[in-house]
């Protein structure tokens, strides 16, 4: 089990105890996807949500792409390796 998958699933338990707390600060993409969990694992959802959250995620990543951020993390990454920070 990873991090990340981790952190999901502690998100989760927190939302299903009402605890909303926990979406504060997040992107409203990512909180929005943690309600649709919820809705699915309940299966008060009649009809699936029309959302992808695969074509979600990849939308994000190509807007990091197209935003130059992942070039700046590998800059700064280079950078600090060679002043040995």
């Amino acid at each position: 089990m990873n991090l990340t998958h981790t952190v999901k699933a502690h998100i989760l338990d927190e939302l299903r105890n009402g605890n909303t707390e926990v979406l504060k600060g997040l992107p409203p993409v990512l909180a929005m996807s943690y309600g649709i969990a919820l809705q699915n694992e309940c299966g008060s959802v009649k009809d699936p949500s029309p959302i992808d959250e695969k074509a979600v995620n990849e939308a994000v990543l190509n807007r990091i792409k197209d935003t130059g951020i992942k070039e700046q993390i590998i800059k700064q990454m280079k950078d600090k390796e060679v002043t040995g920070e």
